[in-house]
């Protein structure tokens, strides 16, 4: 008996004396890797007080993205994203990034690369020992942009047959009116969805768009790269309209970063005004 307690003393010794994550020192070596990654921002001028006395009078433009970041240690970033910003929407087509890493001593440190001819720079601090990275946007392309940033840690392969299950979508939306004058509705659903090895997907949407509630059931398909992005799409039987999406799937398949792009109907697409997900797979 005492010998089994002195083993077990040794071994929490050893093993209990700093949790599994523990931040050090960081260098571009503990931090390099493939992250997955996710913007939401806006850029927003307040023209002053609305009639109503419950709405702002603004020009708004809501910033959302997802996509890669691949962290080298020698300090070069590349990756590719999806972006809506405003008006910006570079639909199905990935912007590719292309940047510099900094980091110092302290887990801070920036992230610099090129869109549009301007130079964009993020502050950031990593956590849990280059688990998790959250920066903030502080040189911007236009004036009045604002965005925060997470870079999620991916580890492993990714694999179709490891998504699968019954996953929720949480989104936050706004949807366009196409008829004069032009409408822009804010939604925030839910999409409780189940995920067939194949990547085929059946599930019920429900939540408001504007005053109405809303609840329907859907269906689509999900495709998760070996690049660990994904593309997916999603359908109803009322109405003839496909919405397709992008985004990027971690945590061995476990969570998510979503972003709804097109719609096509026919031989007509349409760009979506913004739309962002977080997804969460619902353990057994």
């Amino acid at each position: 008996m005492k010998n089994a307690a002195f083993v077990a003393l040794l071994l929490c010794l050893t093993l209990c004396g700093a949790p599994a994550y523990a931040q050090g020192t960081c260098t571009m070596q503990n931090i390099a890797g493939k992250y997955a990654l996710t913007f939401t921002g806006s850029s927003t001028i307040v023209l002053g007080p609305a009639a109503d006395g419950y709405h702002w009078m603004a020009l708004y433009g809501p910033i959302a993205g997802a996509g890669l970041v691949d962290i080298h240690a020698d300090g070069t970033a590349t990756g590719k994203y999806w972006v809506v910003a405003g008006t910006l929407n570079h639909g199905l087509t990935p912007i590719p990034l292309d940047g510099a890493v900094t980091v110092n001593s302290d887990c801070t440190g920036s992230l610099v690369f090129g869109f549009g001819g301007s130079t964009i720079t993020q502050k950031f601090v990593v956590l849990g020992n280059g688990r998790e990275i959250r920066a903030a946007a502080t040189e911007t392309e236009a004036p009045t942009l604002n965005w925060l940033s997470r870079a999620y840690r991916i580890d492993g392969a990714c694999s179709q047959n490891k998504l699968q299950g019954t996953y929720l979508f949480e989104c936050r939306n706004l949807y366009a009116v196409p008829i004069p004058p032009p409408n822009i509705f804010g939604g925030a659903i839910h999409i409780l969805a189940t995920i067939e090895r194949g990547g085929d997907w059946t599930g019920n949407v429900y939540g408001k768009v504007a005053a109405d509630n809303t609840e329907f059931q859907a269906f689509g398909h999900i495709a998760w790269n070996e690049d660990c992005t994904a593309e997916g799409t999603l359908e109803t039987a009322f109405l003839p309209v496909v919405s397709h999406a992008r985004g990027v799937f971690f945590d061995d398949g476990k969570r998510g970063l979503w972003l709804p792009l097109t719609n096509t109907q026919g031989d007509m697409t349409m760009d979506q005004p913004y739309g962002y997900c977080e997804i969460t797979k619902i353990e057994p």
